[in-house]
């Protein structure tokens, strides 16, 4: 049997971020038109608090898309040097059921992670939009930031993190790209600092305790939530959920790990109906994003295992056709 094996630098070379975000919404479509299988990710916990595996399958049937995603979470890692989130993809020939790919998951999930922002502020955030408020600059943040900026011609870019030498990194890295040196990057000293001026708000922390006040939100803001991947874990308050028109990822997903809603609806200060729909709804135009310019829009992302294998999927068949990647024997 031989396979082909993808590292980060071929996913990399492979695929965009704005091709990505085309993939990632095609994918969303699939989901919510029933197009697609993609059942709530097993979940192990593991010694210490937050120490979490998964395990993510899809099936896209539009695409033919076949694979799973193995994912671990050690919110500690980073501390030794390591990234808290690792992983691997296996992707399958939806037509013979072999095993075609095996590819690096770290850098494919902050990819497909970021897509999936991009895609959500591009349908739900104003046009007009300029200022984007980054809450966490750990492994996902920089892809989140190239997500926004691929959808909005935002200008000032705000980053807040509980440790300022993450932040000073992260600007970094961000001002050597193109986009970065005409965007002014600045780094915040309070939540409410960051939120200043906000039109496009990003929470990618894990956190369990909301990361900043939902009343200092400017109208017309839109949030990205897609740090918190559990019931307890809170990284949005409550206000700012009232404040908000809701829209999730999957609605399944979402009533099962995504404390930010869960945590509201257990004490009614929300109902199930206040979730307006799936992003990939509103994509198909089967339902309503935003209605105005004054209007607040929350997404909610826990990430689904359609994102992880539509992206992977796509690297596959661009990395081939550019002579990428490494054929093994197994």
């Amino acid at each position: 049997m031989k396979i082909k094996v993808f590292r980060a630098e071929d996913i990399s070379q492979a695929l965009s971020m704005i091709e990505a975000i085309e993939v990632v919404k095609s994918a969303f479509v699939q989901l919510s038109s029933k197009q697609a299988q993609a059942p709530v990710r097993t979940s192990l916990n593991l010694k210490n608090q937050g120490e979490v595996a998964l395990t993510m399958p899809a099936f896209l049937g539009a695409t033919l898309a076949l694979g799973t995603k193995i994912v671990t979470v050690f919110p500690q890692n980073p501390s030794q040097g390591l990234s808290a989130v690792q992983a691997l993809v296996v992707l399958f020939d939806a037509v013979t059921g072999g095993p075609s790919a095996i590819l690096e998951g770290t850098h494919l999930t902050r990819l497909r992670t970021g897509a999936a922002t991009g895609a959500a502020t591009q349908i739900f955030s104003r046009q007009d939009a300029k200022s984007l408020a980054l809450f966490g600059a750990g492994g996902q943040a920089f892809f989140q930031v190239q997500g926004v900026w691929a959808v909005r011609k935002v200008a000032r870019t705000v980053i807040f993190d509980l440790l300022p030498e993450r932040v000073d990194s992260l600007i970094s890295l961000l001002q050597k790209t193109p986009r970065g040196q005409e965007v002014e990057i600045l780094k915040a000293r309070s939540p409410e600092e960051a939120l200043d001026e906000a039109d496009i708000v990003v929470t990618a922390t894990s956190s369990r305790q909301p990361v900043f006040p939902g009343k200092v939100l400017r109208l017309g803001a839109h949030i990205n939530a897609i740090g918190a991947f559990q019931a307890e874990m809170q990284e949005v308050d409550e206000e700012t959920i009232l404040r908000s028109r809701i829209f999730v990822d999957s609605v399944a997903a979402c009533l099962e790990e995504a404390g930010d809603l869960i945590i509201p609806l257990k004490k009614g200060l929300i109902r199930h109906a206040d979730i307006q729909a799936e992003l990939g709804e509103v994509i198909a135009g089967r339902k309503s994003g935003r209605r105005d310019n004054q209007e607040i829009t929350y997404f909610k992302s826990v990430g689904n295992a359609v994102q992880d294998i539509s992206v992977a999927q796509a690297v596959f068949q661009r990395a081939s056709a550019k002579g990428l990647g490494q054929e093994v024997g197994l």
